[in-house]
């Protein structure tokens, strides 16, 4: 069977080339390459290590060369994604590029969401094929940080990926206009039209200007403007109107005004600063990713933030999560921290401390 490119589906986007070559040879190197682990050759047990299964099933597939393995989407519902730290400053001419044995029965979907917020700002159909090479080269935006490449399958007939790939091609190769990409708030912008938000401020310490939902309280009627909280993918920590209050313990902060404690110590919000604020018990001071707090002692009912705060070990509260350990940025998923991907051992989302904790 003969590859062919299913004539019923228009492009979604037209700035989106589609190339297919008949297949010559098995592999590829790794230089230059921007998806991790293109082969599938890395599995961790039943899962892929650098790929995210977002919905469905797979499993290991062979394909037309003894070494190369290849994914078997299983199902009439799967998906797999990868978030990848490709910014402006490595080119904007991206080739993605993998091997199908795609039925017809099968739809198979490639989308790029750049900035991995959400939003998909290309989605083609990879065409019914019986291992055929093909090739998809797209221009980017010429300021952009990280995508998110994903695989997705409906239907129940028989579709194996394999040697998939993306790396920056050379800025001839990609003859069409950039993605038209509105960004959200994280992303870096120089004017308002850029941002989802329409609002393009400048921030303290950023090189670039950043789209929030704020600039001042202002802005918020009688909510604050607080710089925080979860940014999805590769975007920069943004700003957002919140209640006067609305931060708990442990989370950054820039002022008292913002914390449900009054009191915003060493750049977090805390239960105290002095003695006084404890009624006369001790007040620990901020330390790593622990806020200052009132020394209650140790026993079931004293204030914590950590298990280890207690005699017994246990510590009740609401879990605050942050990345590499700390709350300087705050996640919901291992995907809300950059590079997590490109070394999932150094950024991670994880527990770093309970809001409202209280020994057990």
């Amino acid at each position: 069977m003969r590859a062919r490119v299913d004539q019923r589906r228009r492009p979604a986007i037209s700035t989106l080339v589609v190339v297919a070559a008949a297949l010559s040879q098995g592999g590829a190197t790794n230089c230059g390459q921007i998806v991790e682990d293109r082969g599938f050759d890395l599995w961790c047990g039943e899962a892929l290590c650098t790929w995210t299964l977002e919905k469905g099933a797979i499993q290991r597939a062979a394909t037309w060369h003894p070494d190369d393995i290849g994914v078997e989407m299983i199902g009439d519902d799967t998906a797999i994604s990868q978030m990848t730290p490709v910014v402006a400053s490595d080119g904007t001419c991206v080739r993605f590029t993998l091997v199908a044995d795609v039925a017809e029965d099968a739809e198979v979907r490639l989308a790029m969401d750049v900035f991995g917020d959400g939003s998909v700002e290309t989605d083609e159909r990879i065409p019914t094929s019986d291992w055929r090479k093909l090739t998809y080269l797209v221009r980017m935006p010429a300021d952009y940080a990280g995508v998110r490449f994903r695989l997705s399958k409906r239907g129940r007939g028989r579709a194996v990926l394999a040697n998939i790939g993306a790396e920056i091609a050379a800025a001839a190769d990609c003859t069409t206009p950039a993605l038209a990409v509105v960004r959200p708030d994280g992303g870096f912008c120089t004017a308002a039209a850029d941002c989802t938000s329409g609002e393009c401020f400048p921030w303290s310490g950023e090189l670039k200007d950043v789209c929030g939902e704020c600039d001042a309280d202002a802005d918020c009627g009688a909510d604050l403007c607080v710089v925080g909280g979860p940014s999805p993918g590769w975007l920069a920590v943004s700003s957002h109107c919140l209640p006067a209050g609305a931060l708990a313990d442990g989370l950054r902060c820039l002022r008292d005004a913002t914390c449900a404690s009054g009191r915003c110590v060493a750049g977090v919000c805390g239960a105290c600063r002095v003695a006084a604020d404890c009624g006369g018990a001790a007040c620990r001071p901020a330390s790593g990713a622990a806020p200052a707090r009132c020394d209650g002692g140790r026993g079931a009912g004293a204030s914590c933030f950590a298990p280890g705060d207690c005699d017994s070990g246990v510590c009740a509260g609401a879990p605050l999560d942050g990345c590499d350990g700390t709350l300087d940025r705050e996640c919901d998923a291992d995907a809300d921290c950059p590079g997590e991907l490109a070394d999932p051992d150094l950024h991670s989302c994880a527990t770093v401390g309970l809001a409202g904790g209280s020994c057990q």
